[in-house]
């Protein structure tokens, strides 16, 4: 790989990201066989796209204007919607506690090259754009992720909306109970009412619902949590994937940019314990010490609002390409498709999916549901509801990589990642179904047949049939 910078690389392939997929795009994604054997070309591109991961800032991934037309005599009658919480500080105290803590020790002994000097200097900036207390917050770009969602929803369906004021729908607000994915909720309201202000009148007060938006804690998700904490198959092969020589290798090769040789071979030697109260994160040898800079790096992305946070010339793409590969299969086998045969990871959304689609069938004066939540249920909502290039497992005897596999966190679940599901009715009372993820026509799982001659569209019944059991 070429020695581009991380930010530089990110940039270029978000902007890439954010243009509307191609039909030869979607068919060849719709073509990847079980297990995936991507061709060599196409894998050095799905290698190279979301190093952030997860914390992978939004953006649509089509233009509204292209959508595909309602089949004839079907109107638009109510809108399903659930998204992840928008671009955020850290969740909590840690990662630039710890970090500091590695390069203070460093300084205190003259171990700091030029560029720790200069790490140094960023990540106390980093640090004090979260005081006082900003962990786990939304930033100002999830602010405007979620307000410029709702302004593109009501650009694409003002008819909707205006039937809604004219007669007195409601519109229901839901959240995970957890304060950034509220304050999302607060953040897509403003968006809609800043464009329509008689909407504010529709609008419930927002609600926590921890069954459908939080479920893998909820009850009923101990068989979750007994997989999450005890499956030999989960711990094997994340065992083979920490043990990889090339994280090590990218790891020390990271760290050598800032710290002497002899201060790092301390390290590998398990000389510093660096903890803090109440946390069980530490930095105890090099690959923890990276996993901390990296998770810096990645929410760095989150805060362009709060100020310049660039590691660009810092941190190099193919030092940090291992510990976004090891941070994607953890999501993979944790919240995504993971072992073929086995639903353990995703089952629980059946929660939210039929919720979803009892509300589309019985509206009940609701003319929308906006729903606020995390990763760790985009992830298994897309598994779920079968889409492309987020719900393909492995077989236990392949390991996951960016190799063999098409699923990316930054693809399944950036910030701001949302599922939308546009309601159609006509005279006979028939209701389709059209699926957005991040605002992209996608087709449901291939088992569920779409509407006549349409590729997005569905019957409720038939979604019923194919996605609930």
């Amino acid at each position: 790989m070429n020695r581009l910078s991380v930010a530089a690389l990110s940039s270029l392939l978000l902007l890439q990201a954010c243009q509307p997929a191609t039909e030869q795009t979607a068919a060849l994604e719709n073509q990847l066989p079980q297990p995936v054997a991507v061709p060599a070309d196409a894998a050095q591109t799905l290698i190279e796209q979301y190093l952030l991961t997860s914390k992978t800032p939004y953006q649509p991934l089509q233009d509204w204007q292209q959508y595909s037309a309602a089949p004839a005599g079907f109107s638009a009658v109510s809108v399903q919607h659930v998204a992840r919480h928008g671009s955020r500080f850290l969740s909590s105290r840690g990662d630039d506690d710890l970090m500091l803590q590695l390069l203070q020790l460093a300084g205190n002994e003259q171990a700091l090259t030029p560029l720790g000097q200069e790490l140094t200097q960023l990540i106390e900036r980093l640090h004090q754009a979260h005081q006082p207390d900003k962990y786990g917050e939304i930033s100002g770009s999830g602010v405007q992720e979620h307000q410029q969602m709702a302004t593109r929803l009501l650009e694409r369906q003002p008819q909707l909306f205006a039937n809604a004021i004219e007669q007195q729908q409601r519109i229901a607000i839901l959240h995970s109970g957890r304060e950034r994915a509220d304050q999302s909720g607060d953040a897509f309201v403003n968006g809609l009412t800043k464009l329509k202000p008689a909407l504010s009148s529709l609008i419930d007060d927002a609600r926590a619902d921890e069954a459908t938006l939080y479920f893998y804690k909820a009850e009923g998700s101990e068989a979750f949590e007994r997989y999450r904490k005890s499956d030999p198959r989960l711990q094997a092969v994340m065992q083979q994937l920490e043990s990889q020589p090339k994280l090590q290798q990218a790891a020390t090769a990271m760290l050598e940019r800032f710290l002497t040789p002899a201060f790092i071979a301390r390290l590998v030697e398990g000389e510093f314990e660096l903890t803090l109260a109440d946390d069980d994160d530490a930095i105890r040898n090099v690959l923890d010490a990276a996993n901390v800079l990296y998770s810096l790096y990645s929410i760095a992305s989150n805060l362009t609002a709060e100020g310049d946070f660039d590691f660009s010339r810092l941190l190099l793409a193919e030092h940090v390409l291992p510990l976004a590969e090891l941070d994607d299969a953890d999501s993979f086998y944790g919240r995504g498709p993971a072992f073929a045969g086995d639903d353990i990871t995703y089952n629980l959304a059946g929660r939210l999916v039929a919720d979803m689609l009892t509300k589309a069938e019985q509206p009940n004066g609701y003319v929308a549901t906006f729903r606020f939540t995390h990763a760790q249920v985009l992830m298994p909502l897309a598994a779920y509801l079968g889409i492309a290039g987020a719900s393909e497992p492995l077989p236990e005897s392949v390991v996951y990589s960016y190799q063999n596999s098409p699923w990316r966190s930054g693809k399944v679940a950036p910030m701001a990642a949302n599922v939308q599901w546009e309601v159609y009715r006509n005279a006979e009372n028939l209701t389709l179904i059209r699926m957005l993820h991040h605002e992209q026509e996608t087709r449901f799982k291939a088992d569920c047949q779409s509407y006549a001659d349409t590729q997005y569209f569905y019957t409720t019944t038939e979604l019923k049939r194919c996605l609930l059991h």
